[in-house]
């Protein structure tokens, strides 16, 4: 975004500085000693460093989480939903964007790499994604209270269950890992808040949650961690 000339040392240096900052205070957040608004922390350090190391639509999206826990933390649900929405719409957008500018995978010829063998784990993943969607709609929506809440919900979900799909379309095993961690998140949540009590729900949801976004924000960035693996070569 702002730092497009950052590489080399000056970049693993950000990236490893935001990254310790951000642990740092994700695990500030699990001390027994509360402090105002803790819980906004961590994301908000990683997103406002993604305005110089991230891709656009990735930064939006952490700016929105860290709304999102801003909201949550003031117990506003409806809108801490509605940013987590922008922020899972804005992952798939960057999702997208980079499937089609990375790689084979373009407009025309998109056809011609869709090979049996792609073909078949787009339709199990599809599969297994569809199964985590219908899961949520017929265990949880129906426990939320009706009307615009529940409506909300369910949209919700459709959302979360379409970065999902989109995040194992991609070439990394952190954007697939991240997505997933994010969704355990939220299901656990979901449930948490309207299904029934769960036993130690507050390291439950946080702890995938703060790991998927610090996977999301480390793997934007052109520092890589580690080797990426191939999840669908798209």
């Amino acid at each position: 975004m702002f730092g497009k000339n950052i590489s080399g040392p000056g970049l693993k240096a950000m990236v490893w500085s935001s990254t310790a900052l951000y642990i740092l205070l994700a695990l500030l957040y699990f001390l027994p000693v509360e402090l105002p608004y803790e819980i906004t922390f961590p994301v908000t350090v990683i997103a406002i460093f993604s305005l110089w190391l991230v891709p656009v639509p990735m930064s939006i999206a952490l700016i929105a989480a860290a709304a999102g826990d801003l909201m949550g933390a003031a117990g506003n649900f409806m809108s801490q939903m509605e940013c987590f929405a922008v922020a899972n719409l804005f992952i798939s957008l960057f999702f997208l964007q980079r499937l089609f500018q990375t790689g084979k995978a373009s407009v025309k010829n998109f056809s011609a790499i869709l090979t049996k063998k792609r073909v078949a784990y787009l339709i199990v993943t599809g599969i297994g994604v569809a199964a985590i969607l219908m899961m949520s709609m017929i265990s949880i929506v129906p426990e939320v209270p009706s009307g615009v809440q529940r409506a909300g919900v369910a949209f919700y979900s459709i959302v979360v269950a379409l970065m999902f799909y989109s995040a194992l379309m991609q070439r990394s095993i952190f954007y697939a890992v991240g997505a997933f961690l994010f969704v355990i998140s939220d299901f656990i949540l979901a449930w948490d808040t309207f299904v029934e009590p769960i036993e130690y729900s507050r390291y439950l949801i946080m702890v995938p949650y703060f790991v998927s976004e610090w996977m999301f924000y480390v793997r934007a960035t052109k520092y890589r961690v580690g080797k990426s693996i191939l999840l669908a070569r798209l």
